[in-house]
């Protein structure tokens, strides 16, 4: 029975180790994020941890962006690097738990202000954080498989997130919701009905 026990063990470990492949949660000059108002979007520099950044996976060749979900590894821009950059973890490649070496998957990154949290929350797809300083944005999908060492042994290059196609080859931007002039407007003469209500009464 000790014997049954320590081999199903090591079997688990074993298959752990194989469900966790690598990838480099690095971008490079031609991906840098940006954030801002459109038309007047600024390159999201230092200093460090001033943007937060997440892994959502899903299966190869998903194309709809809210069917990815969080993969549980997390990045920050780097005050060690040229201005936009992000990295988390080791450049040699970060574990993700679940994604195995050598599988294929779908991938995209989301990114946030860090006056939102350091917390990733899914419900910033499908509902804008709002307010005029609270910048959110998502990048295109790419696609690759996980390094590491696969259920075969073979040795595979940590997965790089963006660079090359099919991974993720240009930047995106973060942007914030500002109310438009006339959504403003609207808001303005609800206000003046509701005082002018008020004192009729």
């Amino acid at each position: 029975m000790k014997k049954l026990a320590v081999t199903l063990a090591l079997a688990a470990i074993a298959t752990s180790t194989f469900a966790q492949g690598l990838v480099k949660f690095a971008n490079n000059a031609t991906t840098l994020v940006s954030y801002g108002q459109q038309g007047g979007a600024l390159t999201a520099t230092t200093p460090g941890a001033s943007f937060y950044y997440a892994l959502l996976v899903a299966p190869m060749g998903t194309v709809d962006p809210l069917a990815f979900s969080f993969a549980g590894i997390y990045a920050t821009n780097s005050a060690a690097t040229t201005g936009g950059r992000f990295q988390g973890g080791s450049l040699l490649g970060v574990s993700v738990a679940g994604w195995a070496a050598g599988e294929s998957r779908s991938f995209e990154i989301a990114g946030w202000s860090a006056n939102l949290g350091a917390t990733w929350n899914p419900a910033w797809l499908t509902t804008h954080p709002g307010g005029s300083q609270d910048y959110f944005g998502v990048s295109a999908i790419g696609a690759g498989l996980a390094g590491g060492t696969d259920s075969n042994g073979a040795s595979i290059p940590a997965l790089a997130l963006v660079g090359a196609a099919p991974s993720i080859s240009s930047g995106w931007g973060m942007t914030s919701v500002v109310p438009e002039p006339g959504t403003m407007a609207l808001a303005g003469l609800g206000a003046a009905a509701l005082m002018i209500f008020r004192r009729r009464k």
